[in-house]
């Protein structure tokens, strides 16, 4: 069951990514068919969430097709190198639209960008609306928790909505005869470039943080530790990780077993182990769990009596 919803997570996790990217490359080629600023910029930022997206996507094909094992932290991901190169790109790119609007502003603007660059706005809304619904609707029916649960960041939807106001105040100008309002469409390519700049800083916080560890708040930890140590067969517990891949939580950790029971058994209580998880957490996706022998020591409680313990190391 946590094997089908990590696979349709990752699945979801590719269609919204590939939405993105036909949206941005929309955007940027009406935006520069038309000469709008502000629908530039506002291609530049759809361009920032189908960065994020894909560094996601790809953290997840990296853990699902090893989903048994420990990843080696001391090697830099090549999601995390994608997501970094994407970053500085990103803060470039967002520095360039602002440098150019205000130039476009100083020397002077004589028009408006035209009602296509409006009706591509306005589809573009739509269209990220939904591809977040849809996402939405696709992990619930997987049984996983939502976005909005994880407070997903709508800046996406202010910079649009920044780029529209803009585009139709520039739009009203030309209308009514009014060239002062030609300003309103690189003003809005101002604000929308800081959004992208700021989108781009985010997503390398994200990528370091993902890289150096994305665990969870001390309170879901130790939740995730309680529940393991209820499965009958657990003795301790060792070096529990939980990481974060944008709202899917992956689980490493190590369990204890009787050092005499037979490598089968011990297989069959870490398979029971993986099913707690991901059955009584709805956002733990999958679970990697490796079975050594009991050490004593450990200071996490066991689920035996300390008598039963006992005979184990004797």
């Amino acid at each position: 069951m946590s094997q089908r919803r990590f696979a349709g997570a990752e699945h979801g996790a590719g269609m919204s990514a590939l939405g993105l990217l036909g949206l941005s490359i929309l955007k940027g080629g009406v935006g520069w068919l038309t000469g709008s600023r502000a629908l530039l910029a506002d291609a530049c930022h759809s361009a920032a969430d189908t960065a994020a997206a894909t560094t996601t996507y790809l953290e997840m094909r990296r853990v699902g097709h090893a989903p048994r094992t420990h990843l080696d932290k001391q090697k830099l991901p090549a999601e995390a190198v994608v997501g970094i190169v994407f970053s500085a790109l990103l803060f470039v790119g967002g520095i360039e639209i602002a440098i150019s609007s205000i130039r476009k502003m100083a020397r002077g603007v004589d028009e408006a960008p035209g009602w296509s660059a409006v009706a591509v706005i306005v589809f573009g809304i739509f269209v990220r609306e939904g591809l977040i619904r849809y996402r939405r609707r696709y992990e619930s029916r997987l049984g996983m928790r939502p976005d909005s649960v994880r407070g997903e960041s709508r800046s996406d939807i202010f910079a649009s909505l920044t780029a529209l106001v803009g585009s139709v105040g520039a739009m009203t100008g030309e209308l009514f005869d009014i060239p002062s309002l030609y300003f309103l469409d690189p003003a809005a390519g101002i604000v929308i470039g800081v959004f992208v700049m700021k989108s781009g800083y985010q997503l390398v916080q994200g990528v370091i943080r993902s890289v150096d560890d994305s665990s969870l708040d001390e309170v879901d930890v130790q939740s995730l530790l309680e529940a393991v140590q209820r499965v009958d067969g657990v003795v301790a517990v060792e070096g529990l990780r939980a990481r974060e891949l944008g709202h899917y939580v992956i689980v490493d950790l190590t369990i204890r077993v009787n050092p005499r029971i037979t490598v089968f058994e011990g297989q069959d209580i870490a398979l029971r182990v993986r099913r707690q998880l991901t059955k009584r957490f709805l956002h733990v996706t999958d679970a990697n769990v490796q079975v050594q022998p009991f050490d004593p020591g450990y200071p996490y409680k066991s689920n035996h009596q300390e008598e039963e313990l006992g005979a184990f190391v004797q």
